[in-house]
C-alpha cells in the first residue's frame, strides 16, 4: 500500500478519521492524500464572470482550512491537499485513478431511519462507486487496531479476487480472518453443503481450511447475522463487497454493504466485486 486517500469534509469526525489514516500511512511509509469534494450550486459552477468571484470564495475558504489542519497537525506527515468541484463520489474516482490511489480512507457517522437517506449516502455512493477498496471508520476517535476480521459471503467463485485483497490487507496487521457463512431461512443451505463450498472456494485460492477459521451463522438476515457474529467474536473489521448496482441485483452484498456501513459501529471495508 503506497497512496491512501482520505475524503475529507472539515468536521471533527472527518478529522480524527485523518489522524487514524495517518498512523497507518507511517506504519506502511505510504502517501497520503487529503480530498475535499466542493459542490458549487450550480450558478458557480459556469463560466459566467459574475460567478467566478464567489466560486473562488469557496475554494480559498477550503484551502485556508486545508491550512489549518496542516498546522494542527504539526507537519509529522505530507498531505497533498486536494479540491475538486464534482460530488464526492465522481470526485473520489478521478483522485484514485488520476493519482494511482490504493485505498480510500473515509469516517461515517452512520445513521439509522430517516436521517440514513442524507448522513449515510455520501459513504453510501462511494463504497458503491469506487474501484479500490474503502475503509469507512465508525469510531475515529479510536486507534486502527486490528486482529480479527470477518470476511463474509456466500462462497461462490465471484467472491476469488477480493477475497485476495482481503488477505493482503489483513496482512499489512497480521490479523486473523475468519469466513462466514450467514445462513438464512430464505436461502437456507445444510451445513454439510457449506462447509463444502468453503472447501472448494479455499481450492480455487489455493489455500485450505486450516488457514482459517471458517464458521456457519443462523439468523434471519444477512445483515443481522453479520452484525451479531461481529458483537459475539471481538471483531475488529468487516469485509464487505458492494456490487457497484442498484435494486435487485445486488443479491447477496450491495445493499447490505450499505446497511452495514450505517449501523456497524466496526469499521468496514468494501471491497468492489
Amino acid at each position: 500500500m503506497k497512496k491512501i486517500l482520505v475524503t475529507t469534509d472539515f468536521s471533527e469526525k472527518s478529522i480524527a478519521s485523518l489522524k487514524v489514516a495517518i498512523e497507518l500511512a507511517k506504519r506502511q511509509k505510504a502517501e497520503v492524500f487529503l480530498l475535499h469534494a466542493l459542490e458549487l450550486p450550480f450558478r458557480l459552477a459556469t463560466q459566467e464572470h459574475s460567478s467566478i468571484p464567489e466560486a473562488m470564495y469557496f475554494l480559498n475558504l477550503s484551502k485556508q482550512r486545508f491550512d489549518s489542519i496542516k498546522k494542527e497537525l504539526g507537519g509529522e506527515i505530507e498531505i497533498k491537499d486536494l479540491i475538486e468541484t464534482a460530488p464526492l463520489a465522481d470526485a473520489v474516482e478521478d483522485v484514485v485513478k488520476k493519482y494511482g490511489i490504493d485505498l480510500v480512507f473515509m469516517g461515517s457517522n452512520g445513521a439509522s431511519g430517516t436521517k440514513e437517506l442524507f448522513i449515510g449516502s455520501n459513504a453510501e455512493k462511494v463504497i458503491r462507486t469506487a474501484s479500490v477498496p474503502v475503509l469507512v471508520i465508525k469510531n475515529p476517535e479510536e486507534k486502527l487496531n486490528i486482529k480479527h476480521i470477518m470476511f463474509a459471503c456466500d462462497f461462490t467463485k465471484r467472491f476469488l479476487k477480493p477475497f485476495e485483497k482481503a488477505v493482503k490487507f489483513a496482512e499489512l496487521f497480521n490479523a486473523k480472518i475468519d469466513l462466514v457463512f450467514v445462513n438464512t431461512p430464505y436461502q437456507f443451505l445444510t451445513t454439510s453443503e457449506i462447509r463444502e463450498r468453503m472447501n472448494e472456494f479455499l481450492e480455487s485460492q489455493n489455500s485450505s481450511v486450516e488457514e482459517f477459521e471458517t464458521h456457519v451463522y443462523n439468523d434471519i438476515r444477512i445483515e443481522t447475522g453479520i452484525l451479531n457474529y461481529v458483537a459475539e467474536n471481538n471483531i475488529d473489521l468487516i469485509c464487505m463487497f458492494p456490487s457497484g448496482r442498484k435494486g435487485i441485483a445486488h443479491f447477496f452484498n450491495g445493499s447490505i454493504s450499505s446497511d452495514l456501513v450505517n449501523h456497524a459501529t466496526k469499521p468496514v471495508l468494501t471491497i468492489k466485486m
